[in-house]
């Protein structure tokens, strides 16, 4: 493998890369792109992915940890303006610790104790929002070093958030987080039980154990579905409520799916008929799409996207002329792989699979995200195996390892998943892909 290679392949998080580092008889050629990916945010999406912590540890360690450790200690201890970066790094340090790394240890229980100082001295009363990133900080390293010393820690964090946070505002710093992740991992019963038995003894946890039984106690209140005419107003406000908007869908009988795109056909202003279209999303539009494609020659980028999203949830033949035109004539291509995905035919695969691959991968920035998870649709929906190498493609190409894992699964599914790429997901940085390839190996012994 060369560095090139090496370099695309770790920084999406793919097993190949550590099955090189293990393999290989110089991994140390390797150091300086782990030592990148252990000082930088490599995450597509962390908030659906979750920290890359155990695949940028075990890099590290092949390839000499000891330095790349020290500079993420010293990074860790100057401060974060991104949370996800600070995630990263906890999870590398958690990492190392857990693999019992003292000075991890202690690098997390400093910014532990001086989190802690520093949420001491906010004044809750002049803050203009109740958000604080140093507190949601604080609260996900409370879960990090919980999982890494368990009862201990939890008693000790415990103590501390009482004493010296909910007396300032236990609205403001209790967190339900900490507190459910806490009873998942140590026991409901257990935690229920220390905490009452503390609670008469100490008027700090007191505060905390009423906090918690509240919690408890919540009860979402089940809010009635909009209705037609709620979609309506909202729309003609000028607001854009695609969460409102699936949320009638799903709800709403047919007269009121009707009554709602009579109302989004005969709407003249097209933005405000993309607003009322958006339910469309998820719904069958019931009358003719005349009114959609209409929409799709509009220059807002706002009002040609619903266009899309609706015609892609309600495919015809005129649907799939329409993007294989598009395709043909090399233009639009994004819009042109998400209309084919629901209405492709065997006969479309490989023009389908030409245009995945023209759209430009970059980290950062393009419209591939998107176009990979149409294409994922897109080969879903045809019956028997693929007949290009698509599925592989995305697999190598994305940065995002969920996207990843589901192709993992559909590549297993449409029985063209090869035995290599089954063996490097043992490595691969999402979790749930590595347990998945364990699942189906386990299988086949």
């Amino acid at each position: 493998m060369t560095k090139k290679q090496f370099r695309h392949d770790f920084l999406r998080g793919l097993g190949s890369a550590l099955i090189e580092l293990k393999t290989c008889k110089d991994p140390q050629k390797y150091y300086d792109i782990v030592h990148y990916g252990c000082l930088h945010n490599t995450t597509y999406d962390m908030q659906c992915e979750g920290d890359r912590g155990w695949y940028l540890h075990q890099a590290a360690v092949l390839v000499g940890g000891d330095a790349i450790l020290e500079d993420v200690i010293r990074r860790y201890s100057i401060g974060f303006s991104d949370d996800w970066f600070f995630h990263q790094l906890v999870g590398v340090l958690w990492h190392f610790a857990a693999d019992g790394n003292v000075a991890a240890r202690a690098t997390l229980y400093d910014k532990y104790n001086a989190t802690l100082k520093h949420l001491t001295r906010i004044n809750i009363k002049k803050r203009q929002y109740r958000i604080s990133p140093d507190r949601d900080m604080f609260n996900s390293l409370c879960i990090w070093l919980t999982d890494l010393d368990g009862w201990s820690a939890f008693k000790r964090i415990v103590n501390d958030i009482s004493e010296k946070l909910l007396p300032k505002d236990a609205d403001f710093f209790f967190d339900e987080w900490f507190y459910d992740n806490s009873k998942n991992k140590l026991g409901k019963k257990r935690i229920e039980n220390y905490l009452q038995k503390q609670a008469k003894k100490s008027e700090a946890i007191k505060i905390y154990w009423e906090k918690a039984q509240k919690w408890d106690a919540h009860v979402y209140e089940k809010r009635p579905a909009p209705t037609v005419d709620d979609i309506i107003s909202v729309a003609y406000e000028g607001k854009f409520a695609p969460g409102l908007a699936r949320w009638f869908a799903r709800h709403a009988d047919e007269e009121s799916l009707a009554k709602l795109a009579k109302a989004a056909e005969n709407e003249p202003d097209l933005k405000i008929r993309s607003n009322l279209l958006w339910a469309f999303v998820k719904a069958k539009y019931p009358l003719s799409e005349d009114s959609i494609f209409e929409l799709l020659s509009s220059d807002d980028e706002e009002i040609h996207r619903t266009a899309v999203c609706v015609l892609e949830n309600n495919p015809s033949p005129r649907v799939r002329n329409y993007a294989l035109s598009l395709l043909k004539n090399r233009e639009d291509s994004d819009s042109a792989i998400s209309l084919l995905s629901k209405s492709i035919l065997p006969e479309d695969e490989q023009l389908f699979c030409d245009a995945v691959k023209s759209i430009p991968v970059k980290f950062s920035e393009g419209d591939w995200h998107g176009a990979f998870m149409s294409a994922e649709k897109g080969i879903e929906n045809l019956r028997g195996k693929p007949k290009t190498d698509l599925l592989q493609y995305i697999y190598r190409e994305t940065y995002c390892s969920c996207c990843r894992e589901r192709i993992v699964e559909l590549m297993h599914k449409k029985k063209v998943l090869p035995d290599d790429i089954l063996q490097e997901c043992l490595y691969d940085c999402n979790l749930d892909i590595q347990a998945f390839a364990k699942r189906i190996l386990k299988r086949k012994q």
